[in-house]
């Protein structure tokens, strides 16, 4: 990984720098290429080779070798030297990854390459995707974490960092439990070496702090029991008459955590109260106002006041979905509790409802009591808002809306912007919009704040949803 970034680090500089490429090709020419050619058309070696014998005797076929050529390359550099610190700014706006390093959405290099660079993303608690404007930067040795705009970044201090609700954990120690967690702006949420009961938490357990929602991070104690502690560093119920050490706990979910203590689960609230005292022999997490929890030896659904909606006797396992339910794999809706069959088809779970595979069609019945039809399909694959992605009945795919009209045809997949959350849709490398519209040819699938990264013809960087390039450089320099 060092050599190639190593490497990946001085093919950008010359190319980036503009200084000396002819003169330094030249002299490699001179030293290297044409001893070696001479050798092998005569069979004898130079009596002064540089570095003879220091490397593998490869014979290469050079007819079909051009000269590299940068013409056609965009891009500007707010630096002529090697840049290897990204310097804040408040007017760089947009950051997007290009070869291992950084550039503007103005096409303006800010940061070379050599460095892993990734979006940081997490999942929250409902499972949905969630994300921070955040960039994370590995040297191959330490990490570092950066605004999406540029205007903060930190130092390679942190041995890993984690994307979390409230921000990225950086941790420096994690047998000492130290990290810091930073929010979309910089800001610091917490430092975790300010905590005054640090000492209570279970060593090298800190990660654990990213099991987090409405405020609480699941935490593990000395003990080898779990609890929950906020950005203060406060635990909660510590100096209270309540429990705040349990046998078992999950996250807090709409407001409500699953607590087991003696082998017995309830469920608190976010100040600590029991909202529902009586106990279950297992529990889940409240998914859509619902849970699902073992009374009596029969698992049931119950909502946020304890009632029992259905029970399900004889089911080994129950789960609470988002928009339904399943026992034992057998799907059942959120709203009647009844088996998801409709006409006689037997329903499959999707976004807002459940979709069935007609004699002509794919039919889909949604939550709110609504149907979707889509004549010629044979099955649906994803769903982003209106826009639907199917099979259909002769193995083609395509993304129709809700009036089964086809918008791109071929095989397609829905891609979301990793920062505004936009959706489009991503066809034989096409970007195009809700409606159908080319946004940018050439597209690999990774959107950031309305930017495509693209490899075409050769080159890769940066389009805008116009189909231009903001910034582009030869492909050759990120394989």
């Amino acid at each position: 990984m060092k050599k190639r970034a190593l490497g990946l680090a001085l093919a950008c500089l010359l190319l980036l720098s503009g200084c000396g490429l002819a003169e330094q090709l030249a002299a490699v020419r001179e030293e290297y290429i044409d001893p070696a050619m001479t050798e092998a058309r005569t069979g004898v070696a130079p009596t002064e080779r540089p570095n003879a014998g220091a490397g593998p005797n490869v014979s290469t076929n050079r007819s079909a070798l051009e000269a590299f050529s940068g013409e056609g390359a965009i891009f500007t550099r707010c630096s002529g030297a090697l840049i290897t610190e990204l310097s804040p700014s408040d007017s760089y706006e947009r950051l997007l990854p290009l070869s291992g390093g950084l550039v503007t959405g103005e096409g303006m290099f800010v940061l070379d390459g050599g460095y892993e660079i990734s979006f940081a993303e997490y999942t929250n608690a409902s499972g949905a995707a969630a994300c921070k404007d955040v960039f994370l930067l590995y040297n191959g040795e330490s990490w570092a974490v950066c605004g999406g705009d540029g205007s903060w970044v930190t130092g390679f201090e942190y041995s890993s960092v984690l994307p979390m609700e409230l921000g990225v954990l950086c941790i420096y120690d994690e047998q000492r439990n130290l990290a810091v967690c930073y929010a979309e702006d910089g800001s610091l949420v917490f430092d975790t070496a300010g905590f005054p009961e640090l000492n209570l938490l279970a060593a090298g357990s800190v990660s654990s702090l990213t099991q987090c929602s409405g405020g609480y991070m699941r935490c593990e104690y000395t003990n080898g029991q779990v609890g929950f502690i906020d950005s203060e560093g406060n635990i909660l119920n510590r100096h209270a008459e309540l429990p705040s050490f349990f046998d078992g706990a999950l996250p807090f979910s709409e407001g409500l955590a699953a607590v087991c203590n003696n082998g017995i689960w309830g469920y608190i609230a976010s100040d600590g109260s029991y909202a529902l005292e009586r106990g279950f022999e297992e529990a889940g997490s409240f998914t859509g106002g619902l849970a699902a929890a073992k009374e009596d030896g029969v698992w049931c659904i119950i909502d946020r006041e304890g009632e029992v909606k259905k029970e399900f006797s004889g089911v080994s396992s129950l789960e609470v979905k988002n928009g339904y339910i399943v026992a034992d794999g057998e799907y059942y809706t959120a709203t009647a509790f009844e088996p998801a069959v409709f006409y006689g088809y037997e329903g499959i779970p999707c976004p807002g409802g459940f979709w069935v595979r007609g004699k002509n069609g794919v039919r889909v019945f949604l939550q709110n009591g609504n149907q979707v039809y889509f004549s010629g399909g044979a099955a649906l694959l994803d769903r982003s808002g209106e826009l639907w992605s199917l099979e259909l009945a002769d193995g083609s795919h395509a993304v129709m809306d809700a009036n089964s009209r086809v918008l791109v045809y071929g095989d397609t997949s829905f891609v979301t912007d990793l920062s505004t959350g936009d959706t489009y849709v991503l066809g034989g490398g096409s970007l195009r919009s809700s409606s159908g519209a080319l946004l940018a040819s050439g597209a690999t699938g990774l959107v950031i704040g309305g930017f495509a990264e693209c490899v075409e013809d050769g080159w890769t960087g940066w389009k805008n949803t116009s189909n231009e390039w903001i910034v582009r450089i030869p492909a050759v320099l990120v394989d």
